[in-house]
């Protein structure tokens, strides 16, 4: 489903949704932890990226997918993170994997903490069952 996923077109009103998100994080009303640099980075994809009019031309005429989206903010970040001077312990690998979760998180939205709950709730179950079935086979 992942491939399915990323690779639909955008329409006119999910690039407006996605906006709206970014705006939202941009205003500081979103439960995402960001530094500078990251608010910085998506601060400069926001106006040069989703506000431009090539992009809307883009979903306009259905050539425009969520994961275009996601590769044109990858592209922009790595050229920043590559320019950001070296952190301590912290590899420039693993700032862009944290600015990319953070984005995917932008642009999904956030979800609703209850299905979250529900959903790692459902996940430490899982992992519960699966150490009883690997324990029996010990």
């Amino acid at each position: 489903t992942k491939t399915v996923c990323c690779c639909l077109k955008i329409s006119k009103q999910q690039l407006q949704i996605v906006k709206d998100r970014f705006q939202a994080f941009l205003n500081g009303e979103t439960q995402i932890v960001a530094d500078e640099a990251f608010i910085n980075a998506v601060q400069s994809y926001f106006e040069v990226f989703l506000k431009s009019d090539r992009v809307a031309r883009m979903v306009q005429s259905g050539g425009c997918s969520a994961n275009d989206s996601r590769e044109v903010f990858k592209k922009h970040i790595e050229k920043r993170v590559r320019s950001l001077p070296e952190i301590d312990g912290l590899s420039k690998e693993t700032v862009l994997s944290s600015w990319m979760a953070k984005f995917d998180t932008i642009y999904r939205g956030e979800e609703d903490p209850r299905k979250q709950q529900a959903r790692m709730t459902a996940s430490a179950a899982s992992e519960l069952i699966l150490s009883k079935e690997q324990a029996a086979n010990l």
